[in-house]
């Protein structure tokens, strides 16, 4: 692909902090670089000797969603160890609080099916486009991709045409859809980081570099859950409702809940909800939706996530991460899951596996039960979640194929085991 100008380059400019470390102190000064061919690097960076020649320029790191965002913090935590602590890219609050320059935000970045993707293409090639002039401009050695396929693999062929190593950090999902993405990994990818060992079984087969660092919530969620305000005891049955981390999500998934909230309030008496929420947005727009239940024993969290799954007896859910970290809990799951219809249809046509849910798909059986489209209904949700509730069997065998799928998360830090995968791959070849 050859190189395009970015439309707003007079405005393309990136001020990187250089840090250096001072005994157990940094001392941080800023290095202002214009993007362009004939940009120059005012200052370099410190890096340990034995990985000057891949860190010796800012490092390019993406993140396109909230979890990668989270993870993204914690690889710019395990760099910052070793002296590495120059970063540039696409991330949230997480990884700028770690020092990285933010040229845009998740928030913008977040696409949901086909159609929303298509939607933003032009707007997301743009920023491609972008990041691609600053590397060059930054003499940037390294990218380190993080999940974000759609986006990220069409980047990754962009810096190696100039050049730029490139990790990927969580594999698509190609044992689910789009195999035929193996051949640009190929080509494209120096490493690739997963987060399962069948992922690294599959690329090991088509002879690509690949490391199995783990699942991060096996870390994240002690730590997290132990920032988290408890939640208050209760004397009768919790039930969490997690109608997902987006806008559209929650639009589609929680009417529903709420509807087969009130039906599970029917029939067992005394029961609670409650509802963690990302941001104070998602929060004002499940507001607005309870009013219309105002019998409802609904509590509204900001975050609390985990802390939420801790409280609860069972939880719906939509599909998405949220799964395996219900999983990690060992708490029995109702799985639900709307998209517009063409989405549906497209993504019926191109998958290569029968569930949605990641806790279905490693267990490689229907471990949890998943309502799609039609079947989103409050009655149905009601059911099964009555069945959870009041069938010991069923939801004891729901736990124990829960705790096979848990058995596969790994173990440790995989922030860490990703950066020194990083430094033994780079450090060995440059």
């Amino acid at each position: 692909m050859k190189k395009k100008s970015s439309p707003e380059k007079k405005k393309n400019s990136l001020s990187l902090k250089k840090k250096k470390a001072v005994g157990n102190k940094t001392v941080t000064g800023n290095a202002s670089v214009k993007s362009g061919q004939n940009a120059k690097i005012i200052s370099k960076g410190s890096a340990k000797k034995t990985s000057v020649n891949v860190f010796k320029y800012p490092v390019m790191i993406t993140a396109g969603e909230h979890s990668g965002d989270l993870l993204g913090s914690d690889i710019i935590k395990s760099f910052h160890k070793k002296d590495i602590v120059r970063f540039f890219g696409t991330g949230g609050p997480r990884m700028e609080k770690e020092g990285v320059e933010i040229i845009e935000n998740v928030e913008n970045m977040s696409v949901l099916g086909f159609i929303e993707a298509f939607q933003a293409y032009r707007r997301l090639k743009k920023l491609a486009l972008h990041l691609v002039d600053l590397a060059v401009a930054n003499k940037t050695r390294l990218a380190i991709l993080i999940d974000y396929p759609g986006f990220n693999l069409r980047l990754a062929a962009m810096l190696k045409e100039k050049g730029i190593h490139v990790v990927f950090v969580v594999s698509p999902q190609i044992w689910a859809w789009k195999y035929g993405r193996i051949h640009s990994i190929k080509k494209f990818v120096d490493l690739m980081l997963v987060l399962f060992p069948f992922e690294k079984e599959i690329y090991e087969r088509e002879g690509i570099n690949c490391e199995w660092i783990g699942h991060p919530l096996v870390k994240r969620i002690p730590l997290q859950l132990k920032s988290e305000t408890a939640v208050k005891k209760y004397n009768g049955i919790t039930v969490g409702l997690m109608p997902g981390s987006r806008r559209s999500e929650v639009s589609r998934h929680l009417s529903a809940m709420l509807q087969a909230a009130e039906i599970l309030a029917e029939r067992f008496g005394k029961i609670r909800f409650l509802i963690p929420c990302i941001d104070s947005s998602l929060k004002e727009m499940i507001e607005k939706e309870l009013i219309h239940h105002p019998g409802l024993n609904a509590e509204v969290y900001d975050g609390n996530s985990l802390a939420v799954m801790n409280a609860s007896r069972m939880i719906i859910l939509s599909s998405g991460t949220a799964t395996l970290e219900a999983s990690f809990f060992r708490k029995p799951m109702v799985i639900v899951y709307k998209v517009s219809w063409i989405n549906f249809i497209i993504a019926s046509l191109l998958s290569r596996v029968r569930f949605i849910g990641l806790v279905n798909i490693l267990a490689r059986k229907q471990t949890a039960l998943e309502l799609l489209q039609k079947e989103v209904t409050p009655a149905n949700i009601a059911d099964e979640a009555s069945r959870i509730l009041t069938d010991r069997k069923y939801r004891e065998n729901m736990i124990s194929e829960m705790d096979y799928v848990n058995s596969h998360l790994g173990k440790g830090n995989p922030a860490s085991k990703a950066v020194d995968a990083v430094m033994r791959h780079f450090v060995k070849r440059t």
